[in-house]
């Protein structure tokens, strides 16, 4: 029997950022443009800015079913996503 776990890894926030795509409940968001209701399980690209999508996260907690429709994309955990951004968008105000 197989499950999923979290294992941490070093990336570029960056990179994540440019290549991002965030899924919900319907659809999914471009995180580099914006571009909201992107049908997430065949998207390759975002359709408003054409960056490709490397990295898939969810606003849910379904990630058996969005791995099973998108085993091509790296699944990164939104919350953590959220809380590094969020850092590092603090220390940009600050200096």
């Amino acid at each position: 029997m197989s499950d999923f776990i979290r294992v941490w890894k070093e990336f570029d926030i960056n990179d994540i950022s440019e290549h991002l795509l965030i899924v919900g409940d319907a659809a999914g968001d471009c995180s580099k443009c914006r571009t909201l209701g992107i049908d997430y399980s065949n998207a390759k690209t975002c359709p408003k800015c054409a960056t490709v999508f490397k990295y898939v996260a969810s606003r849910t907690k379904e990630i058996k079913k969005i791995i099973n429709k998108r085993p091509d994309l790296i699944f990164i955990d939104f919350d953590d996503y959220k809380k590094v951004s969020g850092k590092i968008k603090a220390r940009g105000l600050l200096e």
